[in-house]
């Protein structure tokens, strides 16, 4: 299972500090749009540059944007599955380039959430989200661990990239990074337990302990 440490921080220049420390020691780290004129750094710190923009928009807006990310050097990026055919098919020219990956249920929903925004339960959504994707070339999808059970069946040779990594405010269904290991995660993203810890460097080497056990 690969590391991905997710730099959300408003303030760059923490978050420039933080990946500098962790050189070596993570597979990855996530951006936003925040972090956009940093990339050129962080492609040297680690092998994955994921950006995570979490596309939504007619297929020119969708195109555009992944043409940018492409040049920006990202070898993962996020496009919504709540997107139509057209997108999709803008997406795949560029599924050679970088590990696309559709996003759908955040971590930050819980269960009623999700029926009020999609009028389904989670395992309609995920059914339909993988079919809506499945021939377009993405390399996968952003799930949280606890949807692993029911996203493995239905997309089993899909990566499965998965937040909700601790105990992080705004999050709903999080999971410890042993725990995410055990339940299938081919990767987990970890933000604020690494990114707001005192030390993010024994943070990480702790994480990683715990693997081990």
């Amino acid at each position: 299972m690969k590391i991905i440490i997710a730099l959300d921080s408003i303030d760059a220049e923490k978050n420039i500090d933080i990946a500098t420390s962790l050189k070596g020691m993570v597979d990855g780290f996530k951006i936003n749009h925040l972090m956009w004129e940093n990339t050129r750094l962080l492609k040297t710190l680690a092998d994955e540059l994921f950006i995570d923009c979490k596309l939504w928009d007619t297929p020119n807006t969708v195109e555009q944007v992944l043409r940018r990310i492409k040049c920006k050097g990202a070898t993962m990026t996020t496009v919504s599955t709540f997107n139509n055919r057209a997108v999709f098919e803008a997406c795949q020219k560029y599924s050679d380039d970088m590990k696309i990956l559709g996003v759908t249920y955040l971590t930050s929903w819980d269960s009623w959430e999700l029926l009020n925004i999609t009028n389904q339960n989670a395992k309609v959504t995920w059914r339909s989200a993988i079919d809506s994707i499945s021939d377009f070339g993405f390399s996968g999808v952003i799930c949280s661990p606890k949807d692993l059970d029911t996203v493995k069946p239905l997309a089993p040779k899909m990566l499965k990239v998965c937040p909700g990594i601790g105990n992080n405010p705004g999050q709903t269904r999080t999971v410890t990074a042993k725990e995410a290991l055990n339940m299938g995660a081919d990767y987990i993203v970890v933000g604020r337990t690494v990114t707001n810890a005192e030390n993010p460097v024994s943070a990480v080497e702790e994480m990683k302990e715990s693997l081990l056990l």
